[in-house]
């Protein structure tokens, strides 16, 4: 009966059945040292510039990092190793967050803020390298079926660990008790997280490592050169950027509106965010079968479409029942769009510059995520929640025009 759960889960790929496993050990890890961190500095006595830079720091230090972290896996004797290491030191910094509660009260705010943002050099460079590692283990026609399965146990994995852990959290009103919960949960995240990374090393690359070692490794300016002199993968990058700055533009925008404007509790909020991911388990299976008909060109842009008319579903919802009842279309859209961006990125890239595409990508994003919720915060400031949330769509349904302005590009090009 195992067998046959395997077989029909993941097929005849060991790949695909670890990769799988790393991504719902991965949402394990994410969801018990991260997801309540916000909740956590709160505890501390954070105070509106704590949150400020709790928000901006990670962004503004994946920038700096992440390129010159890739280069140093890159340069490895083993990617797989560098990359473990890049891990390992990513699973170890949340124990440090724990460690603050020990410190004088004054100080603990500010250090713990710092500790998150700085969790972002190893994270940034480990993520990036995860996504460029997925093409050396999978060949481009089992992409779509490992990102799909991939992503599809991930959200299972995050209900259910993120409905235990809110009960548990819902036990105690006593701010020390809650704090110590926090504690529990970061050290349970990083005895997890070795498991994780246990099955990452089990993940068998296409190229051998004897074969890696015989690669020579392009310099610095060579590769970037070669990046941006890549027309499909510049396409690609210039859509992706315009898309993510409205996309991020939109994340503070929609706690706002749930929270301040609809007035949404502890209760609604995860019943928002369950339902969501329900459907999003649910439609990762249609997606795949939607980039395998269409190719990733044209569901990219049907995808960010849909992220595009989100913000003008939260404005339409005047009450968390309606907002509720939109979460099955903005759980399919964001599913789509988690599988298409990746795998869309990867098909662009340059075989032989692969990494460091996915870098120069990962660095941008980091970029338009340090400034984007930044201009949808002075936005609404400026015009109204309404109106910031217009402006976010508008930039999206831009990003999705540009993305099927690319599609139909090719399609006019002669064989």
């Amino acid at each position: 009966m195992h067998k046959k759960l395997e077989h029909m889960l993941f097929g005849n790929s060991q790949n695909i059945k670890y990769y799988a496993i790393n991504g719902i050990l991965f949402t394990m890890v994410t969801v018990l040292s991260k997801s309540y961190a916000i909740k956590f500095l709160d505890r501390l006595g954070g105070e509106d510039i704590h949150f400020s830079l709790f928000n901006a720091l990670p962004g503004f230090v994946a920038i700096f990092t992440t390129i010159p972290g890739i280069l140093m896996i890159q340069k490895g004797k083993s990617k797989r190793k560098t990359l473990g290491a890049f891990f390992y030191i990513s699973r170890l910094m949340p124990l440090l967050l724990a460690a603050v509660p020990f410190l004088p009260k004054e100080m603990q705010p500010m250090v713990f803020v710092l500790i998150y943002g700085l969790m972002n050099f190893p994270e940034s460079i480990s993520a990036t390298s995860l996504q460029d590692y997925t093409g050396d283990i999978f060949s481009p026609h089992e992409r779509a079926d490992a990102l799909s399965i991939r992503n599809q146990m991930s959200q299972i994995s995050q209900i259910t660990v993120s409905i235990l852990v809110g009960f548990i959290l819902s036990l105690s009103s006593v701010n020390r008790t809650v704090i110590i919960m926090y504690q529990i949960f970061i050290v349970l995240s990083f005895l997890i997280g070795l498991k994780e990374i246990n099955f990452m090393y089990k993940m068998e690359p296409l190229v051998t490592e004897e074969e890696e070692k015989t690669r020579t490794v392009p310099k610095l300016k060579e590769s970037l050169r070669a990046v941006f002199s890549h027309k499909e993968y510049v396409s690609f990058l210039a859509c992706s950027l315009l898309f993510h700055f409205g996309w991020q533009m939109g994340w503070p925008l929609f706690n706002v509106y749930q929270i301040k404007y609809l007035g949404a509790d502890e209760m609604w909020l995860t019943l928002i965010n369950v339902l969501s991911s329900i459907f999003m388990v649910i439609s990762f299976t249609q997606w795949k079968k939607i980039i395998k008909k269409f190719d990733y060109k044209l569901a990219i842009a049907l995808a960010t479409l849909g992220m595009g008319l989100t913000p003008i579903l939260y404005i339409l919802s005047e009450n968390l029942v309606t907002l509720t009842f939109m979460q099955p279309v903005t759980g399919f859209f964001t599913a789509g769009t988690i599988v298409v961006v990746l795998g869309s990125l990867l098909a662009a890239s340059p075989d032989e510059y692969r990494t460091m595409s996915v870098a120069v990508h990962a660095t941008l994003t980091s970029v338009t995520l340090a400034v984007a919720p930044l201009v949808g915060t002075y936005i609404q400031e400026v015009l109204s929640i309404q109106g910031a949330l217009f402006v976010s769509s508008s930039l999206r349904l831009l990003g999705s025009f540009v993305f099927l302005m690319r599609f139909l590009g090719t399609r006019r090009k002669p064989s």
